[in-house]
């Protein structure tokens, strides 16, 4: 499976223009011709020069079309759902350590447990100032 006219793709390390994303234009022969996001620039590759992430996509597709995301139905121990947050780097990077050297045993135990006790402080701040 080669890649196709309208493929993303990621200009690997051999090219000059390395880490840089682009669009297939045209595949011919076994080159590619690639304009990069960044400019316009079109430039000639050989698809070992690219990661296509159309390319992985579309095999991920053929494998198992029938996937579906996240835990299996029935895996639910409690009732939970799933949030994206943004954390300070930092702050991120020492949680992941204390998690590491297993400081921090349950990471959803733990925001659990961080976020009721805030939200307790609150509700009690809230009551306080509506007596």
């Amino acid at each position: 499976m080669n890649g196709k006219t309208g493929d993303r793709v990621r200009l690997k390390e051999a090219a000059v223009h390395r880490g840089e994303r682009g669009i297939v234009e045209r595949s011919h022969r076994g080159r590619l011709l690639v304009r990069l996001e960044k400019g316009g620039r079109l430039i000639e590759l050989t698809p070992h020069q690219v990661t296509n992430f159309s390319l992985a996509a579309r095999k991920a597709w053929e494998s198992m079309p029938d996937r579906r995301v996240g835990r299996p139905k029935g895996s639910r121990v409690c009732d939970r759902l799933s949030v994206t947050l943004r954390i300070d780097r930092d702050l991120w990077k020492d949680f992941r350590a204390m998690e590491s050297d297993g400081r921090i045993q349950d990471r959803t135990t733990l925001v659990n447990a961080l976020l009721r006790k805030k939200l307790a402080e609150l509700k009690s701040k809230k009551a306080g100032a509506n007596a």
